[in-house]
């Protein structure tokens, strides 16, 4: 199966404030992310969750927002500008198979990333070695187009990189699971 990768001009359809009614980022991210944390927000598209990630972490905090399209981070920067989060977001732009990072992050969000990948396993690993030791990964996929099997494969996968099943769940047009990396 090749991966869909969502086109930059498709985001401003669901990339909006009405979502905060479903998929509020401090009811989402609040129980893992916390003030002068280093996140990482996979698969930024227009930044919904990475600016609400960016005042979970506040001013000492940083988000590095990671998408493969300029166009997507471009748009990214321009909304948090309005907001007054773009001194805490710093955009990164990966390449097609590759994050393309060295850092060390407490949580990574990949919401509806995992599937458009073209190589999970890959994706994953390169997670893995981004986290600290007993750091948060949050993969959340659509059920519309990621049956539970296929998601339970996504969760083998993020347990054969490295990582602990901590919990996963449903929300609102998501499957949530949240893996650790081991102290």
């Amino acid at each position: 199966m090749h991966p869909h990768i969502c086109p930059w001009w498709l985001a401003y359809t669901f990339d909006h404030p009405f979502r905060r009614l479903v998929h509020h980022p401090k009811k989402l991210f609040g129980p893992y992310v916390k003030p002068g944390m280093t996140v990482v927000d996979a698969g930024c598209g227009l930044g919904f969750n990475a600016m609400g990630l960016a005042e979970l972490v506040g001013r000492k905090g940083r988000v590095v927002a990671v998408d493969i399209q300029q166009k997507m981070l471009d748009g990214l920067m321009k909304r948090a500008e309005k907001r007054g989060l773009a001194d805490r977001i710093t955009p990164h732009l990966a390449r097609k198979n590759d994050l393309n990072l060295a850092l060390s992050a407490r949580f990574i969000l990949a919401f509806y990333v995992v599937h458009e990948v073209p190589d999970p396993d890959r994706f994953l690993a390169q997670v893995t070695d981004n986290l600290v030791q007993g750091g948060a990964f949050m993969m959340i996929e659509p059920p519309i187009h990621i049956s539970k099997k296929r998601f339970r494969e996504s969760i083998r996968l993020s347990e054969s990189s490295g990582l602990t099943l901590e919990t996963h769940y449903k929300i609102p047009f998501g499957r949530v699971a949240v893996l650790k990396k081991p102290a």
